[in-house]
């Protein structure tokens, strides 16, 4: 195993920091999603006028999306 050195405390120091950065990985895909919902409800709360009309502007969009795509599947 040359990739994790050559030495017992080269091959300790290379597992400790494979498992580092299994648990930097773990953190970063469990709870960036958390981090970013809840920057946007602070968002949210403080400015209020502007992120319910961008919510209404998504909606329409989403809806008009999701009415085409309906009538696609109807077609076939």
């Amino acid at each position: 195993m040359p990739d994790l050195g050559n030495t017992k405390l080269d091959h300790v120091l290379s597992y400790i920091c494979k498992g580092f950065e299994m648990v930097l990985e773990f953190c970063a895909i469990a709870f960036v999603p958390l981090l970013i919902v809840e920057q946007l409800s602070i968002y949210g709360v403080t400015h209020a006028d502007q992120v319910i009309s961008l919510l209404v502007v998504l909606m329409l969009i989403l809806s008009a999306f999701a009415i085409k795509e309906v009538r696609k599947l109807r077609h076939k």
